[in-house]
């Protein structure tokens, strides 16, 4: 009976030792319980129907480019308008539960800067090498523009449609060299599709469109250098509350 007793306690002690139990009936590793990750954003845009009216639903373009040429990287990398899509913009009552889902800010590993606010209207600028208008604006109009309306929440998306050949479409070298011409500090892109076509004459730039980042309708398209009304409408898309 006496030996009984000892294997029996000796099965005991090895059955809690196999669960790896403290006297507590914890788990005895020390390392802590696992903990789950922050949600991510989870990439959205609004439902079609897509047109190319002011009024509209852009669609979701995509397109090749640079975030920020300015920094100096010679990467292509994807650019497409979900990227700036910002529905909870100046929504007072918006409050994600995990700070890290706050999709008005950039999430993890954006290539426009992590927990940097998104911007609530963009304007889109279509010009090309071979355009003297195109040229005249990118030195001596965009700078100034993009300087007073980025702090306000203002975004440029510019893209290089042809390159010196009407007609031709503008390669990455084209993009490169016209980036750093003109000391381009928001993001710039190139699209052999040309999918914005749409939207304006191709044989007629610099072509102009302002996006509500918070619908991405469309709120204007404009062919030429733009005017005072042009930005005007962009000021007040960004500051629509």
């Amino acid at each position: 009976m006496r030996y009984s007793r000892i294997l029996l306690a000796l099965g005991a002690a090895l059955a809690m030792s196999a669960l790896g139990c403290n006297e507590d009936g914890a788990n005895g590793s020390d390392s802590p319980p696992p903990v789950n990750p922050p949600k991510a954003q989870t990439l959205t845009y609004p439902a079609g129907p897509y047109n190319v009216q002011p009024g509209d639903v852009v669609a979701n373009f995509s397109f090749t480019g640079f975030t920020n040429p300015a920094t100096g990287t010679t990467t292509l990398v994807k650019i497409q308008l979900a990227d700036f899509y910002n529905p909870h913009a100046g929504d007072a009552g918006y409050t994600p539960a995990d700070p890290s889902a706050d999709d008005r800010l950039y999430p993890a590993g954006s290539p426009y800067g992590a927990g940097t606010p998104k911007p609530r209207a963009l304007a889109v600028n279509i010009g090309a090498i071979w355009c003297g208008p195109c040229n005249f604006e990118a030195k001596s109009e965009l700078p100034a523009r993009y300087a007073k309306y980025k702090p306000l929440g203002g975004e440029f998306l510019f893209q290089l449609a042809d390159g010196a050949t009407q007609g031709k479409s503008a390669t990455e070298k084209d993009l490169v060299n016209w980036t750093k011409k003109y000391a381009v500090d928001y993001p710039a892109t190139i699209d052999a599709d040309k999918q914005l076509t749409a939207f304006f004459d191709p044989n007629a730039y610099p072509a102009n469109m302002i996006i509500d980042l918070r619908t991405m309708r469309i709120v204007a398209v404009v062919a030429g250098v733009p005017d005072e009304a042009y930005w005007g409408k962009f000021a007040a898309t960004i500051a629509d509350k």
